[in-house]
Formats: C-alpha cells, structure tokens, sequence
C-alpha cells in the first residue's frame, strides 16, 4: 500500500512546520501550499488523499480553497480539514457549509490533528 498524502495549506511557516512534523511522524507523505490560488491549484494537480486548511489566508479566506475543492468533481471526495484560530460560531458552521469534514481549534494538539486526519482517511469497516 502506497503511503498517504496530505496538503497543508497554511501560510504561517511555524504552524506548517508544526503541522508537517505532526503529519509526516504518523506515516503521510507532505506536501504544501501558503496561498488560496495556490491551494486549490496543488489539490487539483496532486489529489492528495486529505487536505488542512488554515481560513486565514494572505489572498482570502481559506472558505475559498473549501468551496473550490467540494465544487469540483476531480476533488469532492477528498477529505477537509480546517484548522485555524477563526473559532466563532460562524465560521465554523461556514467552513462545514463549505465541505469542511472536521474543524480543529489553533492552537492544536499534535495527536488531535494526527487522530483527525487517521480516522478521515481509514478504510469503513466490511459489513
């Protein structure tokens, strides 16, 4: 089985490199992007398996990379996950209106965002 990957996309250098230690530690393969345009452009090019968007980003709102990639065919299936420090009532009910599959609080726990990400992508148990 091949290894898993996971995009980041997140501008902030320490929380990437946080986010990516974390990642990379459970066994998924990284990679990243720092800017909305360049988010979607990446998801799209690559198909990760699961992507952690951060919602405050230097070209807009992270909504935009959610709404993007749950619009489009190539990548509706793939798994979102916000994870930001916008913790308000409405942005979270905006990010899960926008495709996000689970929103995690800045600052996070290593094997919270590790425990999110494992539980997205493993396979649904054989019925």
């Amino acid at each position: 089985m091949s290894q898993k990957t996971v995009l980041i996309v997140e501008d902030d250098p320490a929380s990437l490199d946080i986010f990516a230690t974390i990642l990379r530690h459970g066994g998924y393969q990284v990679m990243s992007a720092s800017t909305v345009a360049e988010g979607v452009a990446r998801a799209r090019e690559l198909l990760p398996d699961a992507v952690v968007v951060d919602i405050g980003l230097p070209d807009g709102l992270g909504f935009g990379v959610l709404d993007e990639l749950s619009d489009d065919p190539a990548t509706e299936h793939i798994p979102l996950i916000v994870c930001t420090v916008h913790v308000f009532e409405h942005d979270q009910l905006r990010a899960r209106r926008s495709g996000a599959d689970v929103f995690v609080k800045k600052p996070v726990e290593p094997t919270h965002l590790l425990e999110c990400v494992n539980r997205l992508l493993q396979p649904a148990p054989a019925a």
